[in-house]
């Protein structure tokens, strides 16, 4: 079968953000490349200053203004950052980036720095690519990683509370890793594709690696969703965490395209603890082609 925004679209939608071994076998992805853009790759620093009621000092200010300036900063910046650090990256050339009103703000905060800023050709060069890119593995059983997303009309409308939350997380574990986030992504219709809305509407993910630390923005912010690339493995309501309004479609789908709910996995649409061992799965294969403008899937169902 082809699958596209033309046909079995309901399919296409689903597999994007509804997860992909949800329905099929994910075998070969054809993507639309776009023209290169210049980037630069920026780490920022707060320095040790010997004194933790210093350096909490320095790390305030460094919230204070990351909550005033993400609602407004520019697209052309992204990327991660702590409560501490951050791995920024900025669509431009470097004279830009040292022109960008954001970059001297970070400077004026005082005893922060811009470690190192180097710019390349392209997002994927400045990154290392092809020969030089890092990423983290999978599979780690010893991450208690969770998180949660942030609404941009909430840091907007409610700033002291979002810098409250973010200073508790400093006082009480302080590792987090995070993400700037919106963008173009906030363009898409909140239903255009299978993700939970929430994700076409927050400015921040916030990962924690502490249960007070996720506990604590689960109760100040209880139904942002989480992300789902960095989700608890023991989520609470971990469906609507995952996707919010669009689950009941999703949970249709699955009904549809795979019946047996012979795709049973931890954390996917129709998750079963215990699947009828004599529920047919198995009996029947079909194989899936995903073909549009931007995408090119061979999804394969092998029989038992």
């Amino acid at each position: 079968a082809v699958v596209s925004t033309q046909s079995t679209g309901d399919l296409f939608w689903a597999l994007r953000g509804g997860g992909g071994g949800t329905f099929g076998v994910t075998t070969s992805v054809l993507y639309q490349l776009h023209e290169t853009k210049p980037y630069c790759e920026l780490a920022m620093a707060i320095d040790d200053l010997g004194d933790i009621k210093l350096t909490l000092g320095v790390v305030f200010k460094w919230i204070d203004l990351l909550v005033d300036s993400a609602p407004t900063l520019s697209n052309k910046w992204g990327g991660y950052w702590t409560l501490g650090s951050a791995y920024f990256y900025f669509e431009g050339t470097q004279e830009e980036v040292e022109a960008d009103q954001f970059y001297s703000d970070v400077l004026a905060i005082g005893n922060t720095r811009w470690s190192s800023v180097k710019c390349d050709i392209s997002y994927f060069s400045v990154r290392g690519g092809p020969d030089n890119m890092y990423t983290d593995q999978t599979g780690q059983d010893e991450l208690n990683i969770a998180s949660r997303l942030v609404p941009l009309d909430f840091v907007q409308s409610q700033p002291d509370k979002m810098k409250d939350i973010l200073k508790y997380l400093a006082l009480n574990g302080f590792y987090t890793f995070n993400y700037i986030i919106g963008g173009k992504m906030m363009e898409v219709e909140t239903d255009g594709t299978a993700v939970h809305p929430a994700m076409r509407q927050s400015i921040f993910q916030i990962e924690t690696f502490g249960e007070k630390m996720i506990q604590k923005l689960r109760d100040d912010l209880p139904d942002s969703g989480a992300g789902f690339n960095h989700a608890a493995k023991d989520e609470p309501d971990w469906e609507n965490q995952f996707w919010g309004s669009n689950l009941e479609r999703l949970v249709e789908l699955k009904k549809k395209y795979d019946p047996d709910n012979r795709f049973n996995c931890w954390h996917c649409v129709g998750y079963l603890e215990n699947p009828n061992p004599n529920s047919g799965i198995g009996t029947r294969s079909s194989f899936i082609v995903i073909l549009s403008s931007s995408l090119f899937v061979f999804l394969g169902l092998i029989d038992n």
